[in-house]
């Protein structure tokens, strides 16, 4: 019996539990579509077809096409732990090296920064994303961040969302403006933000 007539007799029984399986089989589905095609040209129907499933399959998990897609996007990229070393130099290097090893070098996020681009104007997308894949990931740098004002290295008034700006935005732009990142770029960007951060002149 095929995957669809799988779960079809799935789906005729009511009360039977769901099967993981199946979940990943359409997860990974809408990721590599996403790759494919984009947001845009994303249809429930192009990843049940994909997943080897039927569209009833899909609805029954997931609202919505963004619901997908945003849930997609989060089972891919789990929420990372916040570095805690004591040091804020150096959990702001972990955390540049795992944007760029979780993200970047896998190819993710070409993908990522795509459905945020398509975000913009439709809040049906924008309020998912941001709610529950964006802000569970920013609190990891909040964590970092709120460690290190209560340890005296920053001041009260730091602001997360300044030094998740100082820290990502350099390393996204530098990787769309070139292509790639090497170790010494990670390493050069994270301590600029860490000089930025702490008013300090040059790293140690």
């Amino acid at each position: 019996m095929n995957g669809v007539n799988d779960v079809n007799g799935e789906s005729g029984r009511r009360g039977r539990p769901r099967r993981p399986e199946t979940d990943t089989r359409i997860l990974q589905a809408t990721v590599e579509l996403l790759g494919e095609s984009g947001y845009g040209a994303l249809s429930i129907e192009a990843v049940a077809a994909r997943a080897g499933v039927t569209r009833p399959t899909v609805y029954r998990r997931w609202p919505d096409k963004a619901h997908l897609v945003v849930d997609a996007l989060a089972q891919t990229v789990p929420v990372a732990p916040a570095p805690d070393s004591g040091d804020l130099r150096a959990d702001l290097h972990d955390l540049a090296r795992g944007l760029v090893d979780r993200l970047i070098r896998t190819g993710l996020a070409r993908i990522i920064l795509a459905v945020h681009a398509d975000s913009f104007g439709h809040q049906d997308l924008a309020v998912p994303l941001r709610n529950l894949y964006l802000r569970p990931r920013l609190e990891t740098i909040t964590d970092v961040i709120a460690r290190a004002v209560d340890r005296g290295d920053l001041p009260p008034h730091t602001s997360p969302a300044t030094a998740r700006d100082l820290l990502a935005g350099p390393i996204f732009y530098r990787w769309l403006v070139s292509g790639d990142l090497t170790d010494t770029d990670v390493e050069e960007l994270a301590d600029t933000t860490w000089r930025a951060l702490t008013g300090q002149e040059q790293g140690p």
